[in-house]
């Protein structure tokens, strides 16, 4: 009886142990759950801050595309109502009116007639000519420079620039004066024309548009003869 009652007595102490466990396994098991509805929370968060921001960046695409479809409708209509061209520089007339040149390769003397004109096509605005700078030249010498200041041209006209050039004392290349020689003999002078213009004029209210037209062109002239140029079509280009 003895025995049985310490057996017992003993299978006793146990017994709390064995609940206190179950009591830490209940504590953890409420917590690892109070966890787990934390987790939903936090996402459903993180959902709407990443929707808020989606929303956002789909407004912000919208409204922008919104402005290139008015800005692009805006220049067309502009351009419609103004139908812009390009001013530019063509000349009119041109005639040798003298030269002597030296067996040693020097031009004595050259005198040329050049008429300019600056012409502004455009029905509804004026433009402006500005750093005028030309060139005569004969096979690769440059004979003379020409120059001009800033001037305006109204709408639908044009400004003659007259130019009587005069270069005395030019030396040629060996290449040159056979070049030269060969083209006294023909009855034919070739010249150069090369330089180039900025033209400035505006597109309604909105801008000021701004382009270097340039101009290359070869005048052949009956020389010796009555020093007139052979028909050509000289006009500026502008890219």
């Amino acid at each position: 009886m003895d025995r049985e009652a310490g057996a017992h007595h003993q299978a006793a102490p146990g017994e709390p142990r064995s609940g206190g466990h179950g009591e830490v396994e209940a504590a953890h098991e409420h917590e690892h759950g109070h966890r787990k509805r934390r987790v939903p929370r936090i996402r459903e968060r993180q959902r709407r801050k990443s929707s808020g921001l989606v929303w956002a960046m789909v407004i912000l695409c919208t409204l922008l595309a919104i402005g290139v479809i008015v800005a692009g409708a805006t220049v067309f209509a502009v351009y419609l109502l103004y139908k812009p061209k390009m001013p530019y520089l063509l000349v009119s007339d041109a005639r040798l009116e003298r030269l002597e040149y030296g067996q040693s390769g020097t031009i004595l003397d050259l005198q040329l007639a050049l008429t300019i004109q600056a012409e502004n096509t455009n029905s509804k605005t004026d433009a402006t000519f500005s750093g005028v700078s030309l060139v005569v030249g004969f096979h690769g010498a440059d004979v003379a420079f020409l120059r001009a200041g800033t001037f305006s041209v109204a709408r639908r006209s044009a400004v003659p620039l007259r130019y009587q050039v005069v270069s005395v004392g030019r030396q040629l290349s060996p290449d040159g004066m056979q070049y030269m020689d060969g083209a006294l003999r023909a009855g034919v002078v070739p010249l150069d024309l090369f330089g180039k213009a900025r033209t400035t004029w505006k597109v309604g209210i909105f801008s000021s548009l701004q382009f270097w037209t340039r101009i290359s062109c070869r005048f052949l002239f009956n020389y010796p003869g009555n020093g007139t140029a052979m028909p050509i079509d000289c006009r500026s280009k502008s890219p």
